[in-house]
């Protein structure tokens, strides 16, 4: 039985992701995105009329993309640890499945409405969502932080893992940015805090980063 066909749509909004990626969004033209989907330019533009379109159609993935991963709680009774690995790996995923969004800033300029509509909310939502883990952390005896200071702690945390692809950009021009951008991004986030960890939490934490599957 043949596979299904893949819908033109779907074909172009892949072959852009990638390319994005890839070269970063100001250095990819519509038509190169239509050779490499192996189309006219004038096909792609029935599907969407400017780089613009596309951006949008790909944030509206990433929105998606960030919803599922702030469903992500810890539990009363579970693996803590285990439950932050499987958040960093969710992170992971995100900063290099949609590396452009969060390094090519400079080149597209404002964001898309659909993330200039929740923007506020996201960074609010993340900040919670680090102080449940991270809280839950200190009251395990996992972490020795001061609860007074967890709030700074957290939305330093926030700074490095959006802002960490920019940094790596604006630190090497050249770089387009690979597997182990995303790596070192979460990576950066753990020197905050990882000499106030348990060393046994610590070393399982650098582990799971490091075998991360990022293409899932």
């Amino acid at each position: 039985m043949n596979a299904p066909r893949v819908k033109t749509r779907d074909r172009i909004l892949a072959a852009a992701l990638r390319l994005f990626n890839e070269q970063r969004f100001g250095s990819v033209s519509t038509a190169a995105i239509a050779a490499d989907v192996g189309i006219a330019e004038g096909n792609l533009w029935y599907h969407f009329r400017s780089k613009r379109a596309l951006l949008d159609a790909i944030s509206a993935d990433f929105a998606e993309a960030i919803e599922e991963r702030l469903q992500l709680q810890p539990s009363d009774d579970g693996d803590l640890i285990e439950e932050y690995v499987a958040l960093l790996a969710c992170m992971q995923r995100e900063l290099h499945t949609f590396r452009f969004l969060y390094r090519d800033r400079a080149d597209y300029g404002e964001s898309s409405p659909i993330i200039l509509d929740h923007i506020d909310g996201w960074y609010e939502r993340v900040h919670g969502q680090l102080m449940l883990y991270l809280g839950a952390m200190i009251d395990r005896g996992y972490l020795d932080w001061s609860r007074a200071r967890l709030g700074d702690l957290c939305t330093n945390a926030l700074v490095i893992l959006r802002f960490g692809l920019e940094y790596q950009r604006e630190m090497d021009p050249a770089a387009v940015g690979d597997l182990d951008s995303a790596r070192w991004t979460v990576e950066r986030h753990l020197t905050l805090f990882e000499d106030r960890l348990d060393p046994a939490v610590a070393r399982r934490f650098h582990r799971a980063i490091e075998q991360a599957d990022l293409q899932a």
